[in-house]
């Protein structure tokens, strides 16, 4: 393609794939979207498969083999959170150079630019009877808003890579590192009483209160005293509490739900909040209680991503924003991705791609139109300045 027709493309190709709907509350979800970036791939001749993850979703995994040297991995989910309140969410439009619809900025037009950057690397590849000196890879992930499924699959299916980016919104900053996020569930049962008699029971909401308090003010000031200097503290955020069942009774149980954000290396998280919970509760007769992770992060380790400033792949990315004129100083990123997961798996990884991280999941969910051009142009100097051979 020349640069004209890859410009061209990647606008093309980011709306058509806002046109798919790919949410929790789409038919079939993901299914529509990975066949047609399955028959994307196959009409650039670049070999392609759907691995299946759950009934009719599946991963898409494209592959232009190389030698037996490192390989890369282009990593971007392909679903997106539903409509919400944005208006005409799946009849992408450009005003202003800006791009409208809902997963412009989270993260399809990340995809678009990744797949187009696979297909000018392939034809270029062709051409000129060269060969990559490992494989490239691109990796479409299904689940990823809803607990990230699609990537544990796809780690489990035996797809390896020595690097990957993964396209979420950094503003085409490198992101280096995020928080690992753990959502815990307290539970605890007391004792049943008549109200007028609440002695005679055991309140699990009185109890869960002090838990609360000291959650708030203790383990707070613990983990504030934990930094690092890409992400801020540590946190702890009380989401959900529900317990007892009217007033006239003494509550015989409540639950509280945790969001607790941890840095790279901090992997107690749950050990702590048990600590907490049994210095309140272990003392008081007819109280028990429980503590455990939630499906949301314990199915697939939301663990943090930790990749050091000098690692290879982040000195190549920061070399690639000097030369394409970007910001090069490393950042972190506020949110989870599926990058956390590929980490701690082997993969050396950064966070690269366009968009603006606060334009995401909203009514307002978009991305310039110059970020996705010049998102394809990152893509393609980061494959040639790690799989082209010097």
């Amino acid at each position: 393609m020349t640069s004209f027709e890859l410009h061209s493309e990647v606008l093309r190709l980011t709306r058509d794939l806002i046109s798919i709907e790919s949410h929790i509350d789409a038919p079939g979800r993901e299914a529509a979207i990975g066949k047609f970036l399955m028959s994307w791939f196959l009409d650039h001749e670049i070999e392609a498969e759907l691995q299946t993850v759950d009934g009719e979703r599946a991963n898409v995994v494209a592959r232009i083999p190389g030698g037996h040297g490192p390989s890369l991995m282009l990593n971007g989910h392909i679903d997106t959170v539903p409509a919400g309140d944005m208006a005409e969410p799946f009849m992408p439009h450009i005003r202003d150079g800006v791009l409208w619809g809902r997963g412009a900025c989270d993260m399809k037009g990340a995809v678009a630019a990744m797949v187009c950057a696979m297909a000018a690397i392939s034809s270029s590849s062709k051409r000129t009877a060269g060969q990559l000196c490992g494989d490239l890879v691109f990796a479409g992930t299904v689940g990823e808003e809803t607990g990230s499924i699609g990537v544990k699959s796809l780690v489990e299916a035996g797809v390896k890579a020595t690097y990957a980016v993964v396209g979420e919104p950094t503003s085409m900053r490198v992101g280096i590192a995020h928080k690992g996020a753990c959502f815990i569930r307290i539970f605890l049962t007391g004792k049943g009483a008549h109200g007028s008699c609440p002695d005679e029971g055991v309140n699990a909401v009185s109890y869960a209160s002090q838990i609360i308090r000291a959650l708030e003010t203790e383990l707070r000031v613990k983990l504030a005293e934990r930094a690092h200097p890409l992400l801020g503290t540590s946190t702890v955020s009380v989401g959900r509490i529900c317990g007892g069942s009217q007033p006239n009774i003494v509550a015989e149980q409540c639950q509280i739900d945790i969001d607790r954000r941890t840095l790279p290396g901090e992997d107690d998280a749950l050990s702590e909040i048990k600590q907490l919970v049994a210095d309140i509760c272990d003392p008081i007769a007819g109280l028990t209680w429980s503590v455990e992770e939630m499906p949301e992060t314990s199915v697939v380790p939301h663990v943090a991503l930790g990749t050091a400033k000098d690692a290879h792949l982040s000195k190549i990315a920061q070399a690639a924003c000097r030369k394409l004129g970007l910001p090069h100083e490393p950042v972190g990123v506020t949110y989870w991705t599926d990058g956390g997961h590929l980490a701690a798996c082997g993969v050396e990884t950064i966070i690269l791609g366009p968009g603006d991280i606060a334009h995401a999941h909203g009514p307002n969910d978009r991305v310039e139109t110059s970020e996705l051009v010049k998102a394809v142009e990152m893509y393609q100097e980061l494959i040639q300045r790690v799989l082209l051979p010097a």
